[in-house]
């Protein structure tokens, strides 16, 4: 993706291009956290230093992947999480998915302004016609946050995933730019 290095300013978060320099142990540690990552995949795997880098550089390569960090300025401007956009092109369609690590900032509305941005970035900058991400039911805050930020729930899939030994079901939401 060749976009500059840009700082995208909300009302409450920076959104900045994330690097593979970015990559800290407070930032593998969020990934590893069981209360940040227990509605996240990557919560199958342990993560480190190297397998994280890694991961950011693939999403750097990768031109239809756009992996934004966030800073939230009254959290002394540190990165608190990141939001990603897969893109395809064909279709003019994103998929978001969010990370907020730092618990400390849970329920500020940090997600909401992070996905209003990206939603911004993608009609402006990326030609993306709609955007669609998926939660798990009971993560109501990440719902909460999609809804705020304009996307409409647009399904249900009924026991769809697994936490532990029982099944949950997928919230869908999209929202057309």
């Amino acid at each position: 993706m060749n976009l500059a290095r840009t700082i995208w300013q909300g009302e409450k978060v920076q959104l900045f291009l994330l690097e593979v320099s970015d990559v800290t142990e407070a930032y593998v540690s969020w990934l590893n956290d069981p209360q940040v990552n227990r509605y996240l995949e990557s919560r199958f795997q342990h993560h480190t230093l190297e397998s994280t880098r890694a991961f950011v550089a693939s999403c750097r390569a990768d031109e239809n992947v756009l992996l934004l960090g966030l800073r939230y300025p009254s959290f002394e401007g540190r990165h608190v999480g990141n939001i990603k956009l897969d893109i395809n092109r064909r279709h003019g369609l994103g998929e978001v998915g969010i990370l907020i690590g730092e618990r400390a900032v849970h329920g500020r509305g940090v997600a909401t302004d992070a996905i209003k941005l990206m939603a911004n970035i993608a009609r402006t900058q990326l030609g993306v016609r709609k955007l669609s991400a998926g939660c798990y039911a009971a993560n109501k805050g990440s719902e909460r946050a999609f809804v705020k930020a304009g996307f409409a729930v647009e399904g249900v899939r009924p026991k769809h995933v697994l936490v532990g030994d029982r099944s949950e079901d997928l919230v869908q939401m999209g929202m057309l730019l």
